[in-house]
This record gives structure tokens, C-alpha cells and sequence, in this order.
């Protein structure tokens, strides 16, 4: 079954201090590993517990920004339905507001598309008194039409801000991910110099402080 990485870390952790607490093993190995080797094994350590504190930091604001930007546009995108609804029941028989609204049409499912179809839908609902007068009887009121121009406005830089969000996000994982392979590596050799200086009986000395070298 595969290892979990707080377990990874969980294990690196014993290894590196099970090692850096006793001055038996530290001595036993000091040809090998120095004082200053060793030092570099905390700093592993350390430096992929941050990195994956700040991959968990910037996950969480990639997923909140884009929930936002989900949210928003989900919104928008029903408010374009049920407009386009009620358009065909109320309109039937008025070609230039069909036209206008543009019915006819699918809602595009590119994003710059729909935006634009969403904008002009919404403004030119705005701009005409007796659309404004039908729709409001299922909902569609003159303050409900102003929320949705105001959030065609915003969704913009909702989408720019999850777009960068989602690449920090990334690059922190690309981060904790180098940080954790240097970490592992280090403790891949640690153990290999470790099984070297034990062997037989005298490995029980390092599962006393929890190192398992196999």
C-alpha cells in the first residue's frame, strides 16, 4: 500500500532525529556523516515540512478563488436561461426582440463567447422598457438584470485571479514535491550508511530509538 506523505515525513522525522539525538550512532557514523552532513538533514526536513504548509496554503486560496469564479458564472449562466426562456413565451410573435436577445442562437460554450452574448442579452434588457416589464413577472425584476450586468463586469478578473491562483497552487506543489525528493534521498543514504555500521544483534540499538534500516 502506498505510503502516505505525512508518513514519509513521519518516518524521515525518527530517522533524522533518531540519529541527530543519540551521540552513540552519531559518533558510530561521524566518518561518514559529519556534524555538518547531519545539520543538512534537519534543514531537509524542515525546508519539505514548509513547502508542504504553503502547497496547503495556496491549495486552499486556488480552490476559493475558483469556487468564486464557478459560482459567479453559474449564476450568470442561469440568469442567461431563464431569460432566454421567457423570451420565447413572452415574444413569440416579436422578431426584432428575439433578434435582440438572440434565441435563436446557442449559449456558446466559449468563454469569451458567452460572455459577450451574456453582456449584450443583459444590456439590451436594460435598454428596453417593455422587456423589462415582462420579465420581472417570473423574477427577473430591473435590480435583478443590474446584479447580473454587475457580475458580467467582475467575472473578468474572477477568472484571472483563479487562473493565477491555480498556477501558484501548482508551482507550490512542483516545490513541495522537489523539497520532499531531496528530503527522501537524503534519508535513503542515511539508512544505507546506517545498515553499514550495524549489523546482526547490534541493529537493536537503532530500533530503540525507532530506525528501521531494511
Amino acid at each position: 500500500m502506498k505510503r502516505t506523505f505525512e508518513s514519509e515525513m513521519e518516518k524521515c522525522r525518527i530517522l533524522i532525529y533518531g540519529v541527530t539525538d543519540n551521540s552513540g550512532i552519531r559518533e558510530r557514523i561521524q566518518p561518514i556523516y559529519t556534524e555538518e552532513r547531519l545539520v543538512q538533514g534537519d534543514e531537509l526536513y524542515q525546508a519539505a515540512k514548509t513547502a508542504a504548509v504553503t502547497q496547503g496554503i495556496e491549495k486552499a486560496e486556488g480552490m476559493a478563488a475558483t469556487r468564486n469564479y464557478n459560482k459567479v458564472r453559474e449564476s450568470i449562466h442561469e440568469g442567461l436561461v431563464q431569460v432566454r426562456q421567457a423570451a420565447r413565451y413572452f415574444f413569440k410573435k416579436e422578431l426584432r426582440l428575439l433578434k435582440l436577445l438572440q434565441v435563436d442562437h446557442e449559449i456558446p460554450s466559449n468563454y469569451a463567447q458567452w460572455k459577450v452574448m451574456a453582456g449584450t442579452t443583459f444590456s439590451m434588457i436594460q435598454s428596453e422598457a417593455g422587456v423589462q416589464e415582462k420579465l420581472a413577472l417570473v423574477g427577473v425584476t430591473a435590480e435583478v438584470v443590474a446584479d447580473y450586468v454587475s457580475q458580467i463586469a467582475q467575472i473578468d478578473q474572477l477568472r484571472l485571479t483563479a487562473e493565477k491562483e491555480d498556477g501558484e497552487a501548482q508551482q507550490a506543489s512542483q516545490q513541495k514535491q522537489e523539497a520532499f525528493d531531496e528530503l527522501k534521498a537524503y534519508c535513503s543514504d542515511l539508512r544505507e550508511c546506517l545498515n553499514l555500521f550495524y549489523q546482526g544483534s547490534e541493529r537493536q540499538k537503532l530500533e530503540e530509538v525507532g530506525i528501521v534500516v531494511k
